[in-house]
């Protein structure tokens, strides 16, 4: 007897085939979007969580310079040199100019003819314009004495001609713990220093620009105040309020003040925030801010509030608002940039004070 056996094969035909690979492709397109979107996710809100970092670390240098406006100063301010060649501007470093104008000139200190160095200065629309349509930005410029320097250590005597301020140590020993020629904290090419003395029993307070660094290894120290300053404080030609009407004062005291200014640069292409001190080179603080605008709050005599962008009175300003300070992300995303806009007010210093008790 022959017995035969019969195979039968089975497999997936072409249909089952296409269905199957159909699925899968669906599968994995899922997978893939779904882990883009995750992709995508995590990168909005990284880059979120660095743009909020950076603007707040911003804000929190703006808010500590203001709230500091006028430590150290006599109240109200400090007149500056009248009667000169030109008038002193804040704005440029001893080799270019970064605000006012375009080409940039520097910014001349209110007051006219009779400039003033307030506590606070005030720049409505006088940074540049970041966004088409948009106004231009706004400037903010603060003034506060350096406390921490040993200042009391040492005593003023100018020569002749006023140029040229020689610092010389009050007692010896002890020799100071900083040494005016310190290279971190001591005096340099830039600085802004005020003189104070006594004029017929009244104290006057006048303004320099130190034009070279302090050098020696022990006092006294010559601290070179040239005429050809780059802010135009050290005036030999001017006729009020300048170092050569403290020529013949003894007595004098010293003090480094620092001049802040806060501005909006566009000149590499990103927008950055900048901060400059004195005739010092500025600073970035952060990358990518394409708004700053104040207002302020101002009290008058009567104890009427009002708000101003530009106060006519510098001191009657009681509140400083930081209206915008806008950031943007570094990265064009699939929907746009995206954007961080924070507000807040800051109380400053009674800027009229009057000392009724002398």
């Amino acid at each position: 007897m022959t017995v035969k056996f019969r195979r039968t094969e089975k497999g997936y035909t072409l249909m089952e085939l296409l269905i199957a690979m159909a699925l899968g492709l669906v599968v994995v397109g899922a997978a893939v979007q779904l882990f883009s979107r995750s992709m995508d996710a995590t990168f909005l809100v990284t880059q979120r969580a660095e743009m909020q970092q950076d603007v707040r670390a911003a804000e929190n240098m703006l808010v500590k310079d203001i709230s500091l406006a006028g430590a150290g100063l006599p109240p109200g301010g400090v007149a500056l040199a009248t009667g000169g060649a030109k008038k002193p501007i804040y704005g440029c470093d001893q080799n270019k100019c970064y605000i006012g104008g375009s080409p940039a000139t520097g910014v001349a200190f209110p007051g006219g003819s009779s400039p003033y160095m307030y506590w606070m200065t005030t720049g409505w629309r006088l940074g540049p314009v970041v966004n088409t349509g948009q106004p231009a930005t706004d400037i903010i410029s603060v003034v506060q004495g350096d406390t921490a320097f040993p200042w009391a250590d040492y005593q003023v005597a100018l020569n002749s001609t006023s140029t040229t301020g020689t610092v010389t140590l009050v007692s010896s020993p002890p020799l100071p713990v900083i040494k005016l020629s310190d290279q971190a904290y001591g005096l340099k090419t830039g600085d802004l220093v005020m003189l104070t003395g006594k004029v017929s029993g009244n104290t006057v307070s006048v303004i320099g620009e130190v034009t070279g660094n302090v050098t020696g290894t022990a006092p006294p120290y010559s601290v070179s105040f040239a005429a050809t300053d780059a802010l135009g404080f050290n005036q030999s030609a001017a006729t009020s309020n300048a170092l050569v009407q403290m020529k013949n004062l003894t007595g004098l005291s010293i003090m480094r003040i620092s001049l802040i200014t806060y501005y909006i640069s566009t000149t590499t292409g990103t927008p950055t925030l900048m901060r400059q001190v004195n005739g010092q080179t500025p600073s970035p603080v952060a990358e990518n801010v394409i708004d700053l605008s104040f207002n302020y709050d101002t009290y008058d005599d009567t104890g009427t509030r009002m708000n101003y962008a530009s106060p006519a009175n510098l001191n009657q300003i009681r509140k400083v608002n930081i209206a915008h300070l806008t950031a943007r992300s570094e990265i064009h995303g699939a929907k746009g940039y995206q954007t961080m806009d924070i507000q807040t007010s800051v109380s400053a210093r009674n800027m009229s004070f009057k000392n009724r008790y002398q």
